[in-house]
């Protein structure tokens, strides 16, 4: 009897126990439910528990082209964080305080948390890094694109070019980067020879405003055309001379130019005052070896055709194939690819010349500008006067520390030295 009776108050005590902790469990539930319910967090994915500034924890959940993931997708497969698409919240609410990046060695940073509980939802999209920060490759409209060469050979050592490239295209993608203390635009991440022996990608830029009016080449002693040189070799032009050492030093120049309506030859002095290339700035540029394969008479008007031309072996005489240096200026290929739908970023309306020149004339070099929604290419002597945009490309060590890359929020960057 003593057995039976323990047994029923022990009965009794065990089944208040659980009823206890059963209403505990089913309040904790509905409070966890409530504060997380936005997350929509699901059990195949891959939570990541960290602790970042003070106080709390973090949480970060990966979707790959909109889909949850149990891993982070990864650089080496051609994904990058979309900044503007991931966002971090707290109990249940989005803040927009909270900004999240990733650097390109893939470690993510997450700024302006102040309380525990803070959850990321991070979306990772097809692109790649442009100094440092990841760029979501666009399909149509206004953005960054990948474009796939065919074969293009080095002119330097015959070894093929990557083939592919990224660049800027559109009426205003984002491309805005503080350089200079100026605003400039970045063309894309493309390829390059940084030696003899090595074609590497770079990203390179061009000024958004004109530099001035300049001649490509006319180097004249006396005012008398009959006395005067203009030919469509960089290498010795007078224009590369002045972008190279009067504007990159800030010396005054002076330089020749001539007139459309008589044989009339002019002079100019130019004093570069604050628009020379600055310390740091000039420490960021990169001496490459610019490609300088001219373009026939006639020639395909196909952007792909005008690029393998521009990197082979067809130049006027003997000028040279290719010239080391700093500053040159865009070719027509830049032009024309960064022209997607009649909706075009690049310069203004003036014609402007590029480096493209020809191949049977010993002084035409390719001149562009974007008139009524069109992109119209002519070719002019090179003693005449058009607009100049300096271009460079800048070394691997410069990075973006901040911005968004519109035109009100421009790309500030660093370099960063070892």
């Amino acid at each position: 009897m003593k057995l039976q009776r323990f047994k029923e108050k022990n009965s009794k005590k065990v089944g208040i126990i659980l009823f206890t902790i059963s209403c505990i469990l089913l309040i904790t539930g509905v409070i966890l439910y409530r504060t997380f319910a936005i997350f929509q967090v699901d059990t195949t994915q891959n939570v990541i528990n960290g602790s970042i500034e003070d106080p709390g924890d973090i949480y970060f959940a990966f979707y790959k082209d909109g889909n949850i993931q149990k891993e982070m997708p990864k650089k080496s497969d051609g994904y990058v964080l979309d900044e503007e698409q991931s966002f971090c919240g707290v109990n249940g609410t989005n803040v927009d305080s909270i900004k999240v990046s990733m650097t390109e060695d893939e470690v993510i940073h997450v700024s302006g948390v102040a309380t525990s509980r803070t959850k990321c939802n991070l979306y990772f999209v097809k692109g790649t890094y442009i100094l440092g920060k990841g760029v979501p490759i666009v399909e149509n409209g206004e953005g960054l694109y990948e474009i796939t060469h065919n074969n293009v050979t080095n002119t330097l050592n015959d070894t093929d070019f990557q083939k592919t490239e990224y660049r800027y295209a559109g009426a205003d993608p984002n491309n805005y980067i503080t350089f200079n203390n100026e605003k400039w635009r970045i063309i894309g991440l493309v390829n390059v020879m940084t030696s003899k022996n090595s074609v590497e990608q770079r990203v390179k830029i061009i000024r958004n405003t004109k530099l001035g009016d300049l001649s490509w080449d006319y180097k004249c002693s006396v005012p008398n055309i009959n006395q005067c040189n203009y030919v469509n070799n960089w290498a010795s032009s007078s224009l590369q001379q002045i972008l190279n050492t009067n504007y990159f030093e800030n010396k005054s120049a002076i330089f020749y130019y001539g007139n459309y309506d008589s044989n009339i030859v002019t002079s100019s002095t130019i004093d570069f005052n604050d628009n020379y290339m600055k310390t740091p700035y000039s420490m960021m540029i990169e001496e490459v070896y610019w490609n300088l394969g001219g373009l026939p008479k006639v020639f395909e008007d196909n952007v792909e055709s005008i690029y393998q031309i521009e990197r082979g072996h067809n130049t006027y005489d003997s000028n040279p194939t290719s010239w080391k240096g700093k500053i040159a200026l865009p070719y027509l290929s830049d032009g024309k690819y960064a022209n997607q739908n009649n909706k075009y970023w690049f310069t203004s309306s003036n014609w402007y010349w590029t480096l493209s020149h020809g191949s049977e004339v010993y002084n035409l070099v390719e001149t562009m500008n974007f008139r009524s929604n069109e992109l119209r290419i002519s070719t002019d002597v090179t003693r005449y006067v058009h607009s100049v945009f300096p271009t460079l490309y800048l070394k691997p060590s410069v990075k973006i520390i901040s911005g968004t890359g519109s035109g009100e929020n421009a790309y500030q960057i660093v370099q960063v030295l070892k």
